[in-house]
This record gives C-alpha cells, structure tokens and sequence, in this order.
C-alpha cells in the first residue's frame, strides 16, 4: 500500500495544499517551521486518527479558522481507498470535534477506521521510546499492536476503564475502610482485559527483537549489539496461565494495594528493556546510540508491521539526514530499496547522499505554507 495523494485544508499551517506521491522514496525539502514535519503528521493522522505531537484537536486547525481537514488517497494492489479526517465545523459549530470517513463513510468509532492504513513514524519524539519513561515505551507498544489488531484496541481501553474504577475503590477501602468483595468485579474485568494484553505484548517484542538487533547493525552501528526485552509486570512460569498468575499476584499485593491506593501490578507497570552490549542505553547509551536504536526499533515496527497485516506500512521519517551521520544516512536511505513507500523530511540534500538521493521524488515546501506563524517548533512539544 501507498499514499497517492495528500490534501490538506486549513491544517495547521496550511490554508489548502495537495501533495501527489508515487511509490518509493519521497523527500519533502524546505526549511525549518516550512510545514515538512506537519505532513508527515498528517499521514499518520490519516492512519491512526490521533496526532503524534499533541491530543487537542483544535491545535491542528490552521489559526483563525473553525475547522481543518485531511483527506488522503491510498492504493493497494490496484485499489483505492480514501480516509479523511475532518477537525471541528465548517458550519461553525462545536471547534474540538473529529469526525472520520473512510470511502466517503463517515464510521462511528477510530476504532472502524484504525489498521486500514499502516504507518510508521520516526520524529524528535521517538527518541523517548528509548530514553524516556516506561510510560513512553509503553503507549509505543500500544500504538504499534493497535495498528495491527483491533482486538488490542478494546482490550485497552476495558482495562484502563477497569483499572481506574479498581484504583477508585482502593483508595475508598485506604480511607474508610472494606473488604476485598468490593474489588471483586474490577479485579476479574481487569484480569479479563490484561492478560491477553499482556500475551500481545510479548508476542510483539520479540518479534520487534528479532528484527531491532540486526537493522542497528545495518544502520552502521558496528559490533554493537542492540538487545531488546520484553519486562511484563505479570509473568507466569512452567506453562501456567498468564491470568492465573495475575490474580495470584494481585492476591500477594493485596495489602500494599489498599495502603497507596492503588492497584501495584499489571500491564500499566509494563516495561522494555534496551541495551547495547548489555550495558542499559536509556542510562548510559551517548545522544547517537540513542537516535541510532529507536531508529532500528522504529523500522523492526514496520517489518513486524507487514508482515502480520500482509500490508507494507508505509514509514514516516522526520529530519533523519541531518540528525545521522554520513555512514548511517546512507544506511538508512538503502533501507529504502526494502520499503514500498517510504518518506523524509530535510532541510535539504546532503552532498555525501547526493547520489542516493538522485531518483527519490522531491517536495518543496516553500510557498505551500499560508500561515505567517511556523508551521513548526512549539507545537511539536503538546504531545
């Protein structure tokens, strides 16, 4: 699958814009706040219905205006297919709602709309999957397993629904005291929704390791070795049941639960382990190291990606060339070659990859962006 053309109106910067794209590796050049990243944003909104940099739909309509839209164009083995995401009213009513249509339909639910496009993004913010908190790694595997299986989606959100009602009472049992029939029904709801969470997780990284070790040897990392682990909250041993052994360990914190208020295991204190020749990156890994494995775990995604779904996710690369070294630039584009569409942002066309880069499909920026405000730069820390 890849996106055939791109329409934006009043979308962030842009008043209205349309962008063709064939197959291959596109380069969208211009400088810095021109509107590159905010393309690539538009894409995997498109995919996922939800923005990278930020969860306020309003921040995505250009300034000014009561509404903005997204409209792209996909084909797939000789089919089209068209989603389009509109932010707010053209009509003036309420300006934070988003509806979304697929094939001129508009669905009731992201979740009808979610895994028809695959995309893959890498930007400024991914650097957090491996240098941030387990919250950041956790809402990576979430928005990787989610793409590819609608099933994740629900299980997601029944646990969280479980999980705050089960914190809820906690936290009334620590100040007014009570017995564990009280959580009984959040206990089994949380149960029911996590353990095969918990199960797609760890059928996700390892595959993601499998594929993460050696394309960060082919991204110019020499001997270095990336290894990447999945560390669950729950594990259960000798063949038992992962819900098994989630209740036995929700029975074994029962105590500690009631005196913090709050429920002391389960996916939400999930987990991934990442390191290079066994020493932890997050802590001790230099700013390239970093950049250079949550690229490689970025385009394992798109590898696990494709071949569970049977559709080539299409990979979303922002400002790469200037950030990577010559070697590991030129590793990257290489890539290319194994991706049906692949696309990257720069603020221009390095010498050293000049001929690399000479049969890729160029995008100007310049002059497309409307707004006299960047297109880019604070925004992009709202996520």
């Amino acid at each position: 699958m890849y996106l055939k053309s791109l329409t934006l109106e009043n979308f962030r910067c842009y008043e209205r814009a349309r962008f063709e794209l064939p197959p291959g590796l596109t380069v969208i050049l211009g400088p810095n706040a021109s509107g590159k990243t905010t393309i690539l944003e538009a894409v995997y909104l498109l995919a996922t219905t939800t923005s990278p940099r930020t969860t306020n739909a309003r921040a995505l309509i250009r300034h000014g205006e009561s509404w903005g839209r997204v409209t792209g164009v996909f084909e797939r083995e000789g089919r089209e297919l068209t989603i389009r995401v509109l932010l707010g009213d053209p009509a003036g009513g309420r300006s934070g709602e988003k509806t979304v249509e697929v094939d001129g339909r508009q669905v009731d639910s992201a979740r009808e709309a979610i895994g028809r496009v695959q995309a893959v993004l890498f930007w400024v913010g991914e650097l957090q999957v491996v240098k941030g908190s387990p919250g950041d790694r956790r809402r990576f595997m979430n928005a990787a397993i989610g793409q590819m299986n609608a099933r994740y989606l629900d299980d997601l959100a029944r646990y969280r629904r479980a999980l705050r009602q089960r914190n809820e009472v906690l936290k009334s049992m620590a100040h007014r005291g009570g017995d564990g029939r009280m959580l009984a029904p959040w206990t089994h709801a949380l149960v029911e929704a996590g353990a095969p969470m918990t199960e797609d997780r760890g059928a996700f990284v390892a595959a993601l390791a499998a594929e993460a070790g050696p394309l960060h040897t082919r991204l110019g990392a020499g001997a270095e070795e990336l290894t990447v682990r999945y560390e669950p909250s729950v594990t259960a041993e000798d063949g038992a049941e992962i819900a098994d052994a989630f209740y036995a360990r929700l029975e074994a914190t029962h105590g500690r639960e009631v005196e913090r208020g709050s429920t002391q295991v389960g996916p939400h204190r999930d987990d991934i382990a990442l390191q290079i020749d066994g020493v932890d990156v997050r802590r001790f890994g230099s700013q390239g190291q970093q950049r250079t494995a949550a690229l490689a775990l970025k385009l394992a995604q798109a590898r696990v990606a494709g071949r569970r779904t049977a559709t080539e996710p299409i990979l979303l690369l922002d400002d790469c060339l200037s950030e990577l070294d010559p070697e590991r630039g030129a590793a990257m584009l290489d890539l290319s070659r194994d991706r049906e569409q692949m696309i990257v942002t720069s603020a221009c066309c390095p010498e050293h990859l000049a001929q690399r880069l000479a049969g890729a499909h160029l995008i100007d920026t310049t002059g497309h962006a409307a707004s006299s405000a960047p297109c880019e730069g604070d925004e992009a820390s709202e996520a």
